[in-house]
């Protein structure tokens, strides 16, 4: 309600502006500032939310001036031309993706850089269908026949800049939005549950790409000209500024960015001498002052005056027995046949043989260096082995990357912890169960009621799961505002939220308290009641031995020795990786 009633008063105050301020040059202004919103809005859902960089968004402002502006002179409705020019740069921008998705960082923005650069001469050099610099004529745009003077269509603007926003927003508050943020975070966490990051990676630059068209032909109809001199590098760079300084990820942002990047030089442009200089000044400051942009500083400072350090020792009265998504599980059925890694001819993991059947606890034990976290990264789809298979309930997924192997149910966790720190603890346990919501991007964009149930079933789950590893207190927590053995839980409560088969725990009780490692071991031991196979890897050897039902060990990549507690504590060959052979097991024993 409180969303609406801000939308109204803000749609409000759209509709009386030509009132209030009834002069050609104030609308005119008024219509720059919507379009220029609209960009950078959609821009932020790139760079804010899913963390890819983009330099070239004014190719596809371009795109969508020129199909709309083209296809309007060829005869076609306004509206069918606008929603043409849109749906060319949405494709335009998922190719863009496509080329560029092994790109990452400065190589990523460079790709988008050549996007840019390619779309400004052919703009410029076609001069038989784009005018060039000598521009392109449009014939006044008409909505339903009826041609949109000035004010009307300010009006317009308002009226499609309002919806985006709207949409934007909603986009932000639906599971979109959290998978976007998380693989922004980390695009292996993203993908360990079911994420495919590729295919949200080109959704993400579609959807982004649509907004700028879409303010491309807005801007194109403003006075029935432009040329190509308005689609220079510049502009890019220009979009994206506005994303970094009103602060990247953030509701707001695009909304203050905006206003630096527009309104700014306009406020000072009668300084003419001086107004580049102030204006690159205001913004060197703001970028050096508030490195996560304007709203992105206020909200943290916000929350730290709201934050309470972190309860370690605090044991939560609420921990549950399993939710009911838990129960019945088969366990796991894996089989790593001569398992090979190869890193430059570096045998990582040499000839590995495994096997997990039914629900258990499996240990996964070595000294540092002995081929664990390469193993681990084999299983759950990181790596691809150099020879060998893995089988799992009887199919091959020696090649299934990590968002099929959450699919077929083996997820993980990590030694290094892969929290979604811009997510709350409960949104960080919601986007585990990515894989079994079933409504689509229209319902999430535009939160129809079926959205809604959907949102409220697995809030409803993601709290059960909470309450089962005694969090449920936590849950509008910042993930990151946690202890760290809390968030060892948190983590392991997403990744039971992906309904596992097989749970890969990479050293779990890393960097934990005392208090918080037997929190860690009694959840461990109530997941295996579950149903639910582990595969636990951990160096604190008194959670091995209690915890564990067989245990393998590894040296150098190899497998040396494989058998119940009792059978690896006196194995020779373990004790001699351990401590170093036998001199220097007398050495430390003392004999």
């Amino acid at each position: 309600m409180k969303k609406g009633l801000l939308y109204l008063l803000v749609a409000v105050a759209l509709y009386f502006f030509p009132w209030l301020f009834p002069n050609s040059y104030y609308v005119h202004m008024a219509q720059g500032f919507l379009y220029t919103y609209i960009v950078v809005a959609g821009l932020n859902l790139l760079v804010g939310l899913s963390g890819q960089l983009s330099l070239g968004h004014a190719g596809f402002y371009a795109i969508g001036a020129y199909v709309t502006g083209l296809c309007t002179v060829a005869g076609m409705p306004f509206l069918l031309s606008l929603l043409l020019g849109v749906l060319l740069c949405a494709a335009a921008g998922g190719l863009v993706a496509m080329l560029s998705l092994r790109a990452k960082g400065p190589y990523l923005a460079m790709v988008t850089i050549a996007f840019g650069l390619l779309v400004e001469i052919v703009a410029n050099r076609w001069v038989e269908v784009t005018g060039g610099p000598a521009g392109l004529y449009l014939p006044e745009a008409r909505l339903f026949g009826a041609p949109l003077g000035t004010v009307s269509y300010y009006w317009f603007i308002a009226v499609v800049a309002l919806i985006v926003t709207v949409l934007i927003d909603n986009l932000f508050t639906s599971r979109f939005g959290r998978t976007f943020r998380a693989m922004g975070n980390s695009e292996v966490a993203a993908a360990t549950v079911g994420v495919h990051v590729r295919n949200w990676k080109i959704m993400a630059f579609a959807i982004s790409a649509c907004t700028a068209g879409l303010a491309g032909a807005l801007f194109a109809f403003q006075n029935a000209y432009f040329n190509s001199d308005t689609f220079t590098f510049d502009k890019s760079i220009l979009f994206l500024v506005g994303v970094i300084v009103g602060g990247a990820g953030t509701r707001l942002g695009p909304l203050v960015g905006t206003v630096v990047i527009f309104l700014l030089p306009q406020w000072v442009q009668s300084l003419y001498d001086y107004h580049l200089l102030i204006f690159g000044g205001i913004l060197l400051v703001s970028l050096i002052a508030l490195p996560e942009g304007i709203v992105g500083g206020v909200e943290r400072l916000l929350k730290e005056r709201k934050k309470l350090p972190p309860a370690a020792g605090e044991e939560s009265s609420q921990e549950a027995d399993a939710p009911s998504q838990m129960d019945n599980k088969a366990g796991a059925a894996l089989t790593v046949d001569s398992v090979v890694m190869e890193f430059d001819g570096f045998r990582a993991v040499d000839d590995i043989n495994l096997s997990i059947s039914g629900s258990e606890v499996r240990g996964l034990i070595g000294p540092n260096g002995s081929g664990k976290s390469t193993t681990v990264n084999m299983l759950s789809g990181v790596y691809v082995p150099t020879q060998g298979k893995l089988r799992w309930k009887g199919v091959d997924v020696t090649n299934y990357p990590p968002h099929r192997m959450a699919a077929a149910g083996i997820t993980r966790t990590f030694q290094n912890l892969q929290l979604f720190h811009e997510l709350t603890v409960l949104e960080n346990v919601m986007l585990g169960f990515h894989m079994h919501y079933r409504t689509g991007f229209t319902a999430n964009l535009l939160h129809t009621p079926g959205f809604w149930r959907e949102e409220k079933r697995y809030r409803d789950e993601s709290i059960r799961l909470l309450h089962f590893v005694g969090l449920a207190d936590k849950a509008d927590e910042q993930a990151a505002n946690l202890s760290y053995g809390q968030q060892r839980l948190v983590e392991i409560a997403r990744a039971l939220a992906t309904r596992p088969d097989l749970l890969i725990l990479d050293e779990p009780a890393a960097g934990a308290s005392m208090f918080e490692v037997d929190n860690i071991v009694r959840v461990i031991r109530k997941v295996k009641q579950s149903g639910i196979s582990i595969l636990l890897v951990e160096h604190h050897m008194e959670i091995v031995m209690n915890v564990c039902d067989t245990i393998t060990v590894l040296d150098f990549g190899k497998k040396i020795a494989e058998g119940d507690p009792a059978y690896i504590q006196s194995h020779p060959q373990v004790i001699e990786a351990y401590l170093g052979g036998e001199e220097v097991t007398q050495l430390v024993v003392g004999k």
